[in-house]
């Protein structure tokens, strides 16, 4: 942070408004802006500050690592007081849909696609972009996405306009990240530092939940009461998943600090707090995700002694504390297991096995390209965004009830595509980031994530840094820049900087 302090004096002010957007430690300024508008309930003032921040990245910094680090923040952005989710049972939840409010939003979206749409135009001048195999199969995934529902009876333009923001996602946001960022060192721990202060951010959130709410968040059996733990911006489901993505992050840190031993301590308290929020899929993601980050960390740290000890302590306590208090924590717990199995018996998990049988019917109907995103499943509005469709708890099921076979096919070769690009070259840097994004991809296969807007930002934006980009380091400006300083020419020479 010295050397930090140290490196802006004698820096303009553009120069210097680069070097803190492009710092390792910016997320945890934006943690700080989001957490305390949440609380103020200042939604539209987070939505301002998330716009600038993301046009002025895009417009002044030459490597957009550092807004790969800001998109997990998108998603815990709206408050309680303000959320539409009926879930959130929200003081004012027809906030976002008042016209004054809605227009604000609109015009903050514009200007963010007008910023991207700006630099994707210096990407397509400079030419430096080159198609890789997992490009032409994001073509294809996109394609499906938007033939989705096609030649069927039901078909509207909302089937085309959700599949429009999914391939977009998918595609746009690979194609941007992927020719703006170089695959170093510095770039993977501004990631790490970014996944650190979100779940800083979702801990003292959680943290407040229950602290206010604990005499009626328990039963008087002692089960959690899983409707309790609600934010404005997501359910049990969303909390858990935003925990358990950040535990390969924070073990990361861990090896990159004399004394990272802490980092894993916290790691393992983020683990706990998985628990707590009573999401099972959530559960079942940390006690693999968990145990393959500290495996990856104890094989990479250059402080391995105190990593191993740090280890050694936390899995004789959890032992003691699983012996000691296993009666009381399999009643706290108690109100997981509910829903598992219906009034006959058979496996019903709390209704997600009825969404893939209905998946499954949308599919037979329409086995091409499918019914759309449009099909309705009947199921309550968690999301309380009326463009958000409703979906089955499994991405491949999901899949093919919204875009038929050719919807299936296409993502199985994005999968076998990103999954042999890595074991062509793997590294450590790229392995906590597909087990961040292996952490998504499980719990999906018990939710509907990787059909939601905002952790479909996080897993488009760290692909490249899980699979590799196609620059090689190379800047996609490649001579260009987009603002210059007084003197300056239009074109500098541009230094090539290994991955």
């Amino acid at each position: 942070m010295k050397a930090f302090v140290c490196n802006l004096k004698g820096q303009n002010f553009r120069q210097t408004l680069t070097s803190v957007l492009n710092s390792k430690y910016f997320s945890f300024v934006t943690a700080v802006v989001v957490t305390v508008f949440y609380y103020l309930g200042w939604d539209m003032v987070t939505f301002y500050y998330m716009c600038a921040v993301t046009v002025l990245m895009l417009l002044l910094l030459d490597d957009l690592t550092p807004l790969v680090a800001q998109f997990p923040f998108f998603h815990v952005m709206i408050s309680k007081q303000h959320s539409p989710s009926e879930t959130a049972m929200a003081a004012d939840p027809g906030f976002f849909m008042r016209p004054a409010n809605l227009a604000q939003i609109i015009i903050i979206l514009s200007v963010i696609f007008i910023a991207i749409a700006a630099r994707l135009t210096v990407l397509g001048k400079a030419r430096t972009f080159k198609p890789t195999p997992i490009f032409w199969g994001l073509c294809a995934l996109a394609a499906a996405f938007l033939l989705n529902g096609a030649f069927t009876p039901d078909y509207s333009v909302y089937d085309f306009f959700y599949g429009l923001i999914m391939a977009a996602l998918f595609l746009v946001i690979f194609v941007l990240v992927s020719a703006n960022v170089k695959l170093c060192h510095e770039n993977y721990q501004k990631i790490a530092f970014s996944f650190f202060a979100l779940s800083l951010v979702v801990m003292l959130e959680l943290a407040v939940v229950y602290i206010t709410n604990l005499g009626d968040m328990l039963t008087s059996e002692g089960h959690i009461i899983k409707e309790m733990v609600v934010f404005g911006w997501g359910i049990w489901n969303t909390i858990g998943l935003l925990l358990v993505i950040s535990v390969p992050a924070v073990m990361f840190l861990a090896t990159q600090y004399r004394h990272g031993e802490w980092f894993i301590l916290y790691a393992t308290l983020l683990a706990v707090a998985t628990f707590l929020t009573t999401s099972r899929q959530s559960m079942i993601g940390v006690m693999l995700i968990y145990p393959a980050s500290l495996l990856v960390t104890l094989l990479n740290s250059g402080n391995r002694k105190n990593n191993l000890i740090m280890s050694g302590i936390l899995f004789v306590l959890a032992v003691i504390i699983l012996a000691v208090f296993w009666n009381g924590i399999m009643r706290l717990m108690g109100s997981v297991f509910d829903n598992m199995f219906d009034e006959n018996g058979l496996l019903y998990g709390n209704g997600r096995f009825r969404l893939t049988r209905f998946a499954m019917q949308f599919f037979s109907q329409n086995p091409i390209f499918g019914s759309g995103f449009n099909a309705s499943y009947n199921e309550n509005d968690f999301t309380g965004l009326n463009f958000v469709p409703e979906f089955a708890c499994n991405t491949f099921a999901e899949i093919f009830a919204a875009c038929g076979m050719v919807g299936f096919i296409a993502y199985i070769i994005h999968r076998y595509q990103t999954f042999i690009t890595f074991i062509e070259d793997p590294s450590f840097n790229k392995t906590y980031t597909v087990l961040i994004i292996a952490a998504i991809l499980l719990i999906s296969l018990f939710d509907n994530h990787m059909f939601n807007i905002f952790p479909n930002l996080i897993y488009s934006g760290l692909l490249v840094f899980a699979v590799g980009g196609n620059t090689e380091g190379m800047s996609i400006l490649n001579g260009v820049k987009l603002f210059k300083n007084k003197g300056e020419s239009d074109v500098y020479t541009n230094q090539k900087t290994a991955s």
